[in-house]
């Protein structure tokens, strides 16, 4: 296990990525475990499917290609690097609807006064002054409720599934002597642009664009509109590749079969560079406004 920029360590798959009840809640009360159930099911229709996809002579059949499909669009939404950026999302469109309600003067005054006279509190708080407040935007607002953050995520998750479902899928091999690693972000989406060079993590409902996801150590999915479904050995060069996609597209840990310190210099130089919303997930598709996540 590497992470930037402290000393590579030996460790095991379930003593990592772990955070406790990360996939649970109790805003009512009670402990919710409903989202972690769901994904435990997705998790155990897709575990002998990625263990046959290990042997390059295996093709996948539709049931298991379906299982497959939904495990990729789940496992891009419920890792910390989507989920907090969902939370953005929500706050940053909370904050707009907010200076848009303000923005008309006489429809705010009612609107506050009905409040005070529902709740029988005082806002303590001139009108006119709040609503001046509002529209300079001088103000921030975060999402805290896990729920909402469990349900955003699911919802996001089935929009992935309604796209990706479309695509079609390839395996892609390591040769002998090289592996795939994999992240704690470990589906990550190009654009090729034609030339050699790509664009990197832009929505999946971007025309052309390709998903690629590490499966393990010698497999890598790739997922793409019109590719039909095959496994084929790639050139070293190309794992290469995929791998300095993986550093990039990381949040904070790298995973590898191997341990080396020349990974370990890569992931300082190269790891942790793609966060979502900053520099990667464009929102709107150069050629016209299809449906986006």
């Amino acid at each position: 296990m590497y992470e930037k920029f402290k000393p590579l360590r030996e460790s095991k798959p379930k003593k990592e990525a772990h955070r406790p009840d990360y996939y649970t809640h109790a805003e009512k009360g009670e402990r919710d475990e409903t989202a972690e159930d769901l994904l435990k099911k997705v998790e155990s229709q897709v575990a002998p499917v990625i263990c046959k996809l290990a042997n390059p002579e295996y093709r996948l059949l539709p049931d298991d290609a379906s299982n497959l499909v939904v495990f990729v669009a789940f496992m891009f939404a419920r890792v910390p690097n989507w989920r907090e950026n969902l939370d953005k999302i929500a706050a940053s469109t909370l904050k707009q609807s907010q200076i848009e309600i303000a923005s008309d003067k006489e429809a705010f005054h009612k609107h506050l006064e009905k409040y005070e006279q529902e709740t029988g509190q005082p806002l303590g708080m001139d009108f006119e002054e709040m609503r001046q407040f509002l529209l300079s935007g001088d103000f921030d607002i975060e999402q805290k409720s896990k729920a909402f953050n469990l349900g955003a995520m699911f919802s996001s998750g089935l929009g992935i599934l309604e796209i990706i479902e479309k695509y079609g899928y390839e395996a892609l091999y390591a040769p002998k002597g090289r592996f795939f690693m994999t992240s704690d972000s470990p589906v990550f989406i190009l654009l090729p642009n034609g030339t050699g060079d790509a664009t990197v993590g832009v929505g999946f409902g971007w025309p052309d664009v390709e998903v690629f996801f590490p499966l393990n150590k010698r497999t890598c999915l790739r997922m793409k509109k019109g590719i039909k479904p095959q496994g084929h050995f790639i050139e070293a060069g190309f794992v290469d590749s995929i791998n300095d996609l993986v550093m990039a597209t990381s949040t904070q840990y790298l995973y590898s079969s191997e341990r080396q310190r020349r990974i370990s210099r890569l992931f300082d130089e190269r790891g942790c560079k793609i966060r979502p919303g900053k520099e990667s997930f464009l929102s709107t598709p150069p050629n016209g406004p299809e449906k986006l996540i």
